[in-house]
């Protein structure tokens, strides 16, 4: 009766294929003798836990997570270990299971030892890999350390890769440490699960469906959590865009006062420029070359405003923006237009038919002085739809369709690649080029 009482524990890992061996030994020189294989694992539970592919340290989840996360790794050792039963029982050896959980392999055996009263303890003394011929004594630190500090009266066999290394009986006298292990009853309990059959496994699965169940409602929320988190960045994102789009239109819409005054203020040099005029045609004719000189000066200024003006509209134009101003850009334009026939009525009332303006000045409603601004980049010619591309260039709508249907991706300007294709069709630029249009027509038959 005492022999089939007899227990002989064997520490094991998890892995079935790392522990294989050890066992294999022990049923090859323990399994005539009818005692009782216990095959114990130290479980040392993980300090990072995975949420969604992401790893996090215990301490910054909830308890219910950690707790829940720690009852299904205990789940997973448990079938693990039963790799080890089923070899027990193709060999016909009678074994249990016993599993503690502890920070510390050594701290958990040394403990063990002393709490079950362990007399045979079969360890491997390093892995199956380090494994030579003339290994005397254990290799890996679990082994060396339960060898200094295990119970004296427990019999402790060293093996690797199926072959005995060293054994250390009761009789040697090993190093004891500075001061004596107690066993530490607060650590979780210590449970000895005797082989179960396969007709108890039902509750153990109806368990691990609710754990499993419980995880992936908490997989769920924080999905949800980071899809709030997400939008809520998005929308700030959107609110800081929309703040730079404002800036950029404050800053377009004071840059286009500023030009307006500087228009209004040649306007009213023009005017004065006209009134002096005025006074001149009732000078004598040795004065008249002063006024002829005042004239010629006003005209070119005149020219200088219109061009100004056309400038003007065109970068409107570029900026794609129907700027309400440029109303007060075609008055000022009238006015100058007004002012300049009135320049020639007092020209012909004066008789100075000897000077013409047209000789000095050439209008900018000529064939030879149409803006920049106004011709199409790709043909050369005064545009009549004209749409902005991704490279901020105006182009005619046909030419800049033509280019990039034909398979060009980059810009016709630049020379770099376009953003996107979309086309927007700049209306501003389109309204001042069809009222030059209008005025170079009245221009030509006046």
């Amino acid at each position: 009766m005492a022999a089939t009482t007899e227990k002989v524990f064997v520490a094991l890992p998890a892995e079935f294929k790392a522990g294989q061996t050890t066992l294999s030994w022990v049923l090859g020189h323990f399994s005539s003798s009818g005692a009782t294989v216990v095959i114990t694992h130290v479980h040392v539970p993980p300090q990072t836990i995975p949420v969604m592919g992401v790893k996090f340290h215990s301490s910054k989840l909830c308890p219910e997570q950690v707790k829940l996360f720690r009852r299904i790794e205990r789940e997973k050792v448990n079938k693990q270990l039963d790799s080890y039963v089923h070899q027990c029982s193709k060999a016909k050896v009678h074994c249990e299971k016993l599993v503690v959980e502890k920070e510390d392999v050594v701290t958990g055996l040394v403990e063990l030892i002393v709490l079950h009263r362990v007399t045979k303890l079969i360890i491997s003394a390093a892995a199956d890999r380090q494994y030579s011929r003339k290994m005397d004594k254990p290799k890996s630190r679990t082994a060396a350390e339960i060898m200094q500090r295990a119970d004296p009266l427990c019999n402790i066999w060293f093996v690797c890769r199926g072959q005995l290394i060293c054994t250390r009986d009761k009789e040697v006298h090993t190093t004891p440490p500075a001061t004596h292990m107690l066993p530490d009853f607060d650590h979780q309990a210590l449970q000895l699960v005797p082989y179960q059959k396969e007709d108890d496994a039902p509750s153990e699965l109806g368990l691990y469906d609710e754990l499993k169940e419980a995880c992936i409602a908490a997989e769920n929320l924080m999905k949800r959590a980071l899809n709030e988190s997400s939008r809520r960045q998005k929308a700030d994102e959107e609110v800081v865009s929309a703040l730079q789009k404002a800036n950029e239109y404050q800053e377009l819409y004071l840059e286009e006062v500023r030009k307006r005054e500087e228009l209004e203020e040649a306007l009213a040099r023009a005017n004065w420029e006209i009134a002096q005029l005025r006074q001149a045609n009732h000078l004598p004719m040795d004065e008249q070359s002063t006024s002829l000189d005042g004239l010629q000066e006003a005209m070119s200024e005149k020219l200088s405003f219109e061009r100004h003006m056309v400038d003007m509209d065109a970068v409107l134009g570029t900026a794609s923006q129907d700027i309400e101003p440029q109303k007060d850009y075609v008055q000022i334009q009238i006015d100058l237009d007004t002012g300049a026939r009135e320049l020639q009525a007092l020209l012909s009332q004066s008789k100075l038919t000897a000077f013409s303006p047209s000789s000095v000045i050439q209008s900018p409603y000529d064939e030879d002085c149409i803006p920049s601004y106004f011709l199409c980049p790709i043909l050369q010619e005064p545009m009549r739809d004209p749409h902005v591309a991704a490279d901020g260039f105006t182009y005619e709508a046909d030419a800049i369709r033509g280019w990039l249907d034909g398979g060009n991706d980059a810009s016709p300007v630049t020379g770099q690649p376009l953003a996107h294709l979309e086309l927007a069709p700049n209306l501003a630029l389109g309204a001042v080029i069809q009222d030059y249009t209008i005025r170079r027509r009245q221009h030509k038959f006046s």
